[in-house]
């Protein structure tokens, strides 16, 4: 009976998919005014992949979206279908990003690797304080669309500081005070 139940376990585990989601910043910690690049990387999946989406979410009252663009793991050359939507009211970007129907599924699996970038967002540091950077709604689909993986994602958090001030150094003080006593014995 134990030796059943343990085939069946491995028979579904073996089934089920994985794909590891991690962000990558460039910087961390900055401070207020400089900019950040983050990278929505994708790895450790099972198949060939045809196709995300997801919606990123940010602090408003701490960082600003610059920018951003797709990576080209979906793309056999003949471009991908991209779609994105960012609202800066609410803090949020959704990006889809799918392999085209007719794909060269070898050219794809050369881009993807066992590692690649799903996208690169680019922020500005707006004010001083721990800042998150989330994803909510994430979906890949395998290349042969069989397949839904839903993988989980921590939100990566930002620390930004206020610009350092750069305090007046004694050896200006010292010579300050060295000229002015000259100058009284002249």
């Amino acid at each position: 009976m134990k030796a059943l139940l343990i085939t069946i376990l491995l028979a579904f585990s073996s089934a089920g998919q994985a794909a590891l989601l991690t962000w990558q910043s460039d910087q961390n910690p900055l401070q207020v005014g400089d900019s950040l690049n983050v990278q929505l990387r994708v790895s450790d999946f099972n198949e060939l992949l045809g196709g995300f989406s997801g919606q990123v979410s940010y602090a408003l009252a701490g960082l600003e979206l610059t920018g951003w663009q797709f990576g080209d793991g979906f793309d056999d050359g003949l471009g991908s279908l991209q779609m994105d939507d960012h609202n800066a009211l609410a803090g949020t970007l959704t990006l889809d990003d799918y392999a085209d129907l007719f794909a060269d599924a070898l050219v794809i699996g050369a881009k993807q690797g066992t590692d690649f970038v799903l996208a690169t967002l680019s922020f500005r540091a707006i004010s001083a304080g721990l800042h998150s950077i989330g994803l909510d709604s994430l979906s890949l689909v395998s290349f042969d669309n069989q397949d839904l993986l839903m993988p989980q994602l921590s939100a990566l958090t930002i620390q930004v500081q206020d610009a350092a001030q750069v305090p007046v150094p004694a050896t200006i003080l010292l010579l300050a005070s060295g000229l002015l006593l000259l100058r009284r014995r002249l």
